[in-house]
């Protein structure tokens, strides 16, 4: 049995903002709304519900996540965003878009043509093409877009969508963002449209301990006082009111047999679930050693690689055959640990980005970074070239395995090439990663990268800063002249 709550509990308030700006949006009246919270508080069941009322009045919707990966990926929620409305669809062919296509390319490749222009020289503009494009989705019934973990996102994305935030209001259009109030580009953006009034922004709060037994009843599809006291007293105390926690908790109880239904109802041991150190990782690492050896390798190799990862990778990581990979992590699936993503056929996503924290927390510390190490050589030998992504994915995997220099040229060179196309905001983002963990002979280079990067970006001071701070180098050579 899965303790998984088939209702929302304790989000009237939040669903009441949601039925509101739906019926705003259809009456051209825009809106941005944004949910913030920690993890697992409950954002993304929310952001479920808004998709469910507005498919039910019609309206188009797209979704799109920020990586959880800790890769720097421009636009990325955008670029799945669109993905997931026109995958099936094709390019819009509205002509009202036509000047605006050139600008849409860059978040759906598939959309470009030998004879468009280049990238576009801004991101307002790329900005003001995904207004338009929204603007003509809702001209029926309204629009809705749906940008989820935005704490992760990239520099530009932020740009775009405080475009969108400030030119809203007379469009069809309702932008629903989630983030955790994490310092960052996304939770300023959000706190000064808020005070601009240009957005409406609500703080989830833990359950309270009514609410938190209405939760348990709902996982348990009984009534809250049918469930033992002991087990409503250990939730409170180790969920703290975060509902993914307590359904987590749960599933451990059931799984262990401590709570377990008799003819008189539910019944639970004298001191069910044992002590689980912040909340969910002994849980996790007792229900790791209940699955198959191969399942619980897997598992634990997907978790390094981060909260989403390529099938591709995992089997270069791995070394498994197709037939056994798709088996276990069919397992997997079943066993309510991860599930495909709709980002991508290849990908795969943990249920919830605690899930692959605690995973890795479960193992000792040398344990964690012999698997990086070893998975990141595994990657490196397997001759496939590497992206952006790619690099960036290596460089994280070297830093989790200690090696500090390896890690900063990885993310060097995944922040040059953001450079090369344009991308400043996210090349000096990686640049400054890679910097203070590069070794004494590789930093010099580093740092002339930040230095362009960073006067590309529009930071002359910080880039002359940069230049003058750099070692001297011989007159009338190759260096001399990059400098």
């Amino acid at each position: 049995m899965r303790a998984t709550s088939p209702v929302i509990v304790g989000r009237d308030e939040e669903i009441g903002l949601l039925s509101s700006a739906l019926d705003a949006v259809r009456r051209r009246s825009g809106r941005a709304l944004f949910f913030v919270g920690e993890a697992g508080i409950g954002k993304s069941r929310l952001v479920g519900e808004c998709a469910y009322r507005a498919y039910g009045l019609g309206m188009p919707v797209l979704r799109g996540r920020a990586t959880s990966t800790g890769l720097v990926v421009p636009f990325r929620p955008l670029v799945e965003a669109l993905s997931s409305r026109f995958r099936a669809a094709g390019t819009p062919t509205d002509p009202e878009l036509a000047p605006y296509h050139p600008a849409l390319a860059r978040l759906v490749p598939e959309w470009r043509q030998e004879a468009s222009p280049g990238y576009p020289e801004t991101v307002v503009e790329l900005a003001e093409a995904l207004l338009r494009l929204l603007s003509v989705l809702g001209r029926e019934s309204g629009c809705t877009i749906l940008l989820e973990d935005l704490h992760d996102s990239d520099t530009e994305t932020i740009a775009v969508v405080e475009y969108v935030i400030d030119n809203l209001a007379d469009l069809p259009i309702l932008l629903l963002g989630t983030l955790r109030p994490e310092a960052g580009a996304a939770l300023d953006l959000v706190r000064s449209a808020e005070r601009r009034q240009a957005a409406g922004v609500r703080e989830l709060k833990p359950l309270g301990d009514d609410q938190m037994r209405v939760l348990t009843g709902a996982c348990l599809e009984a009534a809250p006082e049918e469930i033992p006291q002991v087990v409503h007293q250990r939730l409170a105390e180790r969920a703290g009111g975060n509902p993914y926690l307590v359904e987590v908790l749960l599933a451990d109880l059931l799984d262990t047999g401590q709570l377990r239904q008799a003819e008189g109802g539910w019944e639970a041991a004298d001191d069910p679930g044992g002590p689980v150190p912040s909340g969910i990782v002994r849980s996790w690492a007792r229900r790791l050693d209940r699955l198959d050896e191969p399942v619980r390798e897997l598992l634990l190799a997907a978790a390094t690689l981060g909260g989403q990862f390529s099938v591709t990778v995992l089997q270069t990581v791995t070394g498994f055959e197709d037939r056994a990979l798709f088996t276990h992590l069919r397992s997997a699936v079943e066993a309510g640990v991860i599930a495909p993503d709709g980002a991508a056929p290849d990908r795969y996503a943990f249920r919830h980005s605690l899930t692959a924290e605690a995973l890795i927390s479960s193992l000792a510390p040398a344990e964690r970074a012999s698997l990086a190490r070893r998975a990141a050589g595994a990657v490196e030998r397997s001759g496939q070239p590497l992206d952006e992504d790619g690099q960036q994915l290596v460089a994280s995997l070297h830093l989790a395995a200690g090696n500090r220099a390896g890690a900063a040229l990885r993310f060097a060179e995944a922040g040059r090439r953001m450079l090369a196309s344009g991308a400043h905001g996210s090349a000096v983002v990686l640049l400054e990663r890679a910097c203070p963990l590069a070794a004494d002979a590789d930093r010099a280079a580093i740092s002339e990268s930040l230095a362009v990067a960073k006067a590309e970006g529009g930071d002359l001071d910080a880039a002359l800063e940069l230049a003058d701070a750099l070692p001297p180098v011989p007159a009338r050579t190759e260096a001399a002249d990059r400098r």
